[in-house]
Formats: C-alpha cells, sequence, structure tokens
C-alpha cells in the first residue's frame, strides 16, 4: 500500500518545510524576548550621561557639593538628558538644580556624543559659552559620577568579602549565559545524533556580526529608539544562525552521520566547516574588531561595603532574563511539544521512532535550526554586552561551550544549562582571585577532572565509560 500523505495546504504544507518551522519559533522568541528588551528602554545612553554630568560639574564653583537626584531623557536636538540635582555652593544654601544636555546623534549613530545645546535653570546656554565649555572644561573634566550618585548611606551595608564576591558573581551573568546558550546548541545535537558540531562557536560569531549588522540598518532606516534597533539586531542574529545550522547540518553532519557509524569523521568535517567560516569571516569582515556602541550599562547600586559598592546594569538583568526565558522556553518545548516528543524518542531508539512515524530528516532540521537560534541569541549577548567582535573568537567561545556541555553532562539540555552557569562563574570567580594569565588552563583543566571523576556530567550518567563520540 502506498504511505498515506498529508494534503499539502497552505497551511499543513508550510508544517512540513523547515524555514517555515524556523520562522515560527522565531516569532515564538521574539514574542518571549520582545517584552524582556522592551524593560531596557527606560535606561539612558550612559555615554551622553557621563558627558551630561561633566556639564553639571562645570558649570559650579570648586567645593561645591553636588548630589544626583534623577536622570531621565529630555526632548532636546537629536536626544537629550535632563539631570535633576541639589548643589550647595560655598556660602550659600543648597538648591534644587536641572541641567538638560542635548546631543547631535541617538544611541546608535556616529556623533551621539556631539554635545549641541545646554539649557539649566539659568537659561540656554549660547553659543560662545557652550564653545567655550566644550572646548576648555569638558575636554579636561575626569569622569566623576561619584560626585554626582547617591551617597552610599542608604544602601544595605555588607563584608568587603562578600561585596567583592557579590561583584563578581553580577559580572559573571554575561558570561555564564554565552556558556549556556552555546552548551545547549551542543547537547541538542549531541542528544539526538550523538556526535558533536565543533563550528558552534563561529556561528554565535557569525551572529554577533548580523547583530552589529542589524543596528546598522536600524540606524540607516531611521530608527532612534535602541530597544528597537537591539530588536532588529537580534532578529538578523537569529535568521543568520539558523539558517548556518541548518545548512551545516543538511550538507555535512547528516550525510556523514548515515554513512559512518564512528564520530571521528563528523569530528574532523565540523572541525573543517569551523576554520573554513573562520577564513570567510576573516576575508569578508577584515581582521580588525568590529565595535558597537554600549548600551544600558548605567550602574545600578545594589550594597555598599564603605566606599566600595555593587553594582548591576540593566543590560546585565536583560541578558540575564533573556537566557532564562530561552532555557525555559526550550525545556517547555521539548518537554511539552510534538517536537520534543520525537526528539526524546528518537534520541532513545531512532529506530523504533521511525518506525513509529517519526521523520528523521524534518526533526534533524528542526534541531539544528533550534541550535542555531540559540548559538544566535548567544552572538547577540556579545555584540550587545562586550561591544566588540572579531573573527578569530569562535574558537575560544566554542571550546569553552563544550566544555560547559561536558561539565553539565553532554547530552542533557538542563545539563548544558547548568555547565554553562558553572564555567562561567569558574572563570569569572578565578580572573577576580587568581592570576587572569592562567584562567584558561584552569577552565580546561575542568574538563579533564570531569572525565575522569564523572564522565557523564553533573546530570548525564555516573558510569565510567560514556557514550561513544
Amino acid at each position: 500500500m502506498r504511505p498515506h500523505r498529508r494534503p499539502v495546504t497552505a497551511l499543513g504544507g508550510c508544517r512540513s518545510l523547515p524555514y517555515c518551522w524556523a520562522m515560527r519559533r522565531l516569532v515564538a522568541m521574539a514574542v518571549l524576548l520582545a517584552p524582556i528588551l522592551a524593560g531596557c528602554g527606560a535606561a539612558l545612553d550612559p555615554e551622553q550621561l557621563r558627558i551630561c554630568r561633566r556639564v553639571v560639574l562645570a558649570l559650579h564653583p570648586e567645593k561645591t557639593e553636588l548630589r544626583e537626584v534623577r536622570a531621565g531623557p529630555a526632548a532636546l536636538a537629536r536626544q537629550g538628558i535632563r539631570i535633576e540635582y541639589t548643589a550647595r555652593e560655598p556660602g550659600a544654601e543648597a538648591g534644587l538644580r536641572h541641567v538638560s544636555c542635548g546631543f547631535a546623534g541617538s544611541t546608535f549613530e556616529r556623533d551621539r556624543r556631539e554635545l549641541v545645546t545646554i539649557e539649566s535653570d539659568a537659561g540656554v546656554l549660547g553659543e560662545a559659552r557652550l564653545l567655550y565649555l566644550k572646548r576648555f572644561w569638558l575636554s579636561d573634566l575626569a569622569t566623576s559620577e561619584e560626585l554626582l550618585a547617591l551617597p552610599s548611606a542608604h544602601l544595605p551595608q555588607i563584608p568587603p568579602a562578600a561585596a567583592y564576591a557579590a561583584q563578581q558573581l553580577v559580572n559573571a551573568l554575561a558570561l555564564a549565559a554565552v556558556y549556556a546558550l552555546l552548551a545547549t546548541a551542543y547537547s541538542l545535537i549531541y542528544g539526538l545524533l550523538g556526535r558533536i558540531n565543533l563550528a558552534f562557536g563561529q556561528i554565535a560569531v557569525i551572529g554577533a556580526f548580523g547583530a552589529i549588522g542589524g543596528v546598522a540598518a536600524a540606524v540607516s532606516f531611521g530608527f532612534d529608539d535602541p530597544v528597537a534597533g537591539l530588536a532588529l539586531a537580534l532578529v538578523l542574529a537569529a535568521i543568520l544562525t539558523a539558517l548556518w545550522s541548518w545548512f551545516i547540518g543538511a550538507t555535512v553532519l547528516a550525510p556523514l552521520h548515515a554513512r559512518h557509524r564512528l564520530g571521528q569523521p563528523i569530528l574532523v568535517a565540523t572541525a573543517g566547516v569551523a576554520i573554513t567560516i573562520e577564513e570567510l569571516l576573516r576575508l569578508f569582515q577584515g581582521v580588525r574588531e568590529h565595535w558597537m556602541p554600549p548600551v544600558f550599562n548605567e550602574p545600578i547600586t545594589l550594597a555598599a561595603a564603605g566606599s566600595f559598592i555593587v553594582t548591576v546594569t540593566s543590560m546585565q538583568l536583560c541578558i540575564t532574563l533573556m537566557a532564562l526565558t530561552a532555557a525555559a522556553a526550550v525545556l517547555l518545548l521539548l518537554g511539552r511539544s510534538a517536537f520534543g516528543r520525537q526528539w526524546r524518542a528518537f534520541a532513545d531508539d531512532p529506530q523504533a521512532a521511525t518506525l513509529f512515524g517519526v521523520a528523521p530528516g524534518r526533526l534533524l532540521a528542526g534541531t539544528f535550526l533550534l541550535a542555531g537560534l540559540l548559538a544566535g541569541l548567544a552572538g547577540w549577548i556579545v555584540a550587545a554586552y562586550y561591544g566588540n567582535v572579531g573573527f578569530a573568537m569562535g574558537m575560544m567561545l566554542g571550546l569553552k561551550a563544550l566544555v560547559a556541555a561536558v561539565v553539565g553532562g553532554i547530552g542533557s539540555v538542563p545539563g548544558a544549562f547548568l555547565g554553562g552557569i558553572v564555567v562561567g562563574l569558574i572563570e569569572a570567580a578565578w580572573s577576580a582571585y587568581f592570576d587572569i594569565t592562567i584562567r584558561d588552563i584552569v577552565v580546561y583543566a575542568i574538563l579533564i577532572v570531569v572525565f575522569v571523576l564523572r564522565p557523564g556530567g553533573l546530570l548525564g550518567f555516573a558510569g565510567p565509560t560514556p557514550r561513544q563520540v
């Protein structure tokens, strides 16, 4: 008998196409992450805020006691900032003042730091005074947020050692998110095929370059809102990495997995793919690093130990929430959806799953697309948080994420997230307390320790013989 086929309709036929599946997952991810990204929109441009704080210092004589009350956006020039503060000049009483600074460009534009107008409670600053202020005062003043920030007396006081450890924990958030997302991409493929794709680090770098391209496209389209620019950057990064991951899976991993029972050919082939992608990036993007302006990194005070203040930025909070949301979405997808049931069935017994109607081609395509989306989010975090992207950074990212996947339990999706957090915390802690020059040696030594003591990782099997690679 001829096997039954589902009628191809406008919607039903789309379900069988990998790119339609990717678009549905991309829309779902955008719906989940958009509210989190929009929550960052209240933050101000840090460079513009720093310049406006310098203006406040320059408008008052020396030994003036200044205390910032609040800072917010102002409808001035291309993009403006308004600072309200209290000032007590020598021999005078304290009073509430305000200064508004207007700039020639928005967050992602080249002239974002060009100060074009200043308004204060004394009126608008004239062109001559503005030129004099910029030429002889702003260029010489050091960055002095401490003179304007709120005092630390109102913050919870904790011991110095605890404050330093808390700050290092905050600093590890973005790094742990990148490792966790890439480690999950490794585990999705290994859990299904029992094979490792060594090119995920380079795929994440493609996503980082796509994020920078998305920001450039947002500027060229006239989007002044940084949230819109970052959202466009995330969509472009996710599309690029999902398509690259699907292409590598369809042309390299799937044919080799069908022909060879051992995993060594796939390891060698994916290593060659990684080198190829790196060289393509070097040829098309150049050897210099590409930079994106920092956004949403205005510090939020949490606690204090004397003069040492523990801070977190809006971008760090957004990255953490986005990574947790992506983790929850992947776990929900694997645990509650038809795709997840097929993935788990095929991972347990491919032949039996095929006999019960699981289409291996569709499942592999969907898994590679999902892994690519996670790599794209990791690349977006690298571009948006760290700001600099280079063609050669994929190898280090990929290897450390692979260590995280092994530590958590290669093939275990929850273990991959846990392993990324563990490796990120260890790397940040070693950089803070010990010699940073041997940090990478320690991270890779963890892989040896895990293989010797627990080959299955934290959430994997505990037996002495790991699954054949």
